[in-house]
């Protein structure tokens, strides 16, 4: 067994992605990652796909200036021809299988 490094909602998506064979590389830097300007890391990235799959707890990313980040975030990654689906913890915890079949399409759980 691998021992992975993430928070609980990462390693739930994580095991999800292993047990339907789903090719990813997890916590992709992109862009110089955390330490560019405008670069990012993405939890995971399903290069079959073209999807960045962004994990969200709800402490770290609600609120004003949180949202505003993650915006530009998502918006430099559309430009490098991704679809980025964020997936939120309480729908990983309540609807995993709904969630994640609709991320596998590039559609977001409208909670």
């Amino acid at each position: 067994m691998v021992n992975i490094v993430g928070t609980d909602i990462e390693i739930i998506v994580y095991n999800w992605l292993i047990k339907h064979n789903i090719a990813f590389t997890f916590q992709s830097s992109l862009s110089g990652g955390i330490y560019q300007l405008g670069g990012s890391v993405l939890d995971f990235l399903l290069d079959d796909y073209s999807i960045g799959l962004r994990v969200f707890g709800e402490y770290w990313h609600r609120g004003i200036t949180k949202s505003g980040f993650d915006l530009i975030q998502k918006e430099h990654l559309s430009a490098m021809g991704l679809v980025v689906v964020d997936i939120w913890e309480t729908d990983i915890k309540e609807r995993l299988d709904e969630t994640m079949r609709l991320a596998l399409q590039g559609i977001e759980m409208l909670s």
